[in-house]
């Protein structure tokens, strides 16, 4: 399974829709998940048909919205994510709203998707296993000291690999993370 993710796009539709088209035709991923800033933005997004997940960031009025999920559990391929655009808890939460640090410990996640630092990354958590990972953004071609990038994911048999593409088409990074290795030390 494939999966795109993207983050970060304020209101930057164009952008954003070039990299979904990528995601669609050039990587083929099976869905694309946006991790806030602004969720808005997807309602113009052009899938072709694949599945989208999204969840807002704290300063949208989406987040206020008691009827929009602030994060989200999916599994994909056999893999837990939790979907999020804050990787720690947030003044802003509501009462109820899952802790993306509990991710593994209470809702058995085996990888963090999270957006809200504008900064690629991937890491495996040195205490529980987990796999966190954050694509970028798509706000300007830089921002925060940060080219904007998006993810490509790809799940398989237990094996979870990361690319990391700036919107030239260059790789910036690459991980692979064996999930049943994470799992042998996390029992």
């Amino acid at each position: 399974m494939r999966l795109g993710i993207m983050s970060d796009t304020h209101g930057n539709i164009g952008t954003m829709q070039s990299v979904a088209d990528r995601m669609l035709h050039e990587f083929h991923v099976d869905s694309i998940i946006h991790l806030g800033d602004d969720m808005k933005d997807t309602e113009l997004l052009n899938t072709d048909g694949k599945k989208l997940y999204a969840v807002p960031g704290m300063y949208e009025d989406a987040w206020n919205d008691k009827n929009v999920q602030h994060r989200m559990i999916k599994e994909f391929d056999g893999v837990t994510f939790l979907i999020s655009h804050t990787s720690t808890r947030d003044s802003h939460d509501r009462k109820g709203d899952m802790n993306p640090e509990r991710a593994r410990s209470k809702f058995k996640a085996d990888v963090l998707l999270h957006g809200h630092t504008h900064r690629h990354r991937a890491v495996e958590s040195a205490d529980d296993g987990l796999i966190v990972i954050n694509p970028g953004h798509l706000k300007d071609a830089h921002d925060r000291n940060s080219p904007a990038s998006f993810a490509i994911i790809d799940v398989n048999k237990g094996n979870l690999s990361v690319k990391f593409i700036g919107l030239d088409n260059t790789l910036l990074g690459e991980e692979f993370f064996d999930l049943k290795e994470a799992s042998i030390r996390n029992e």
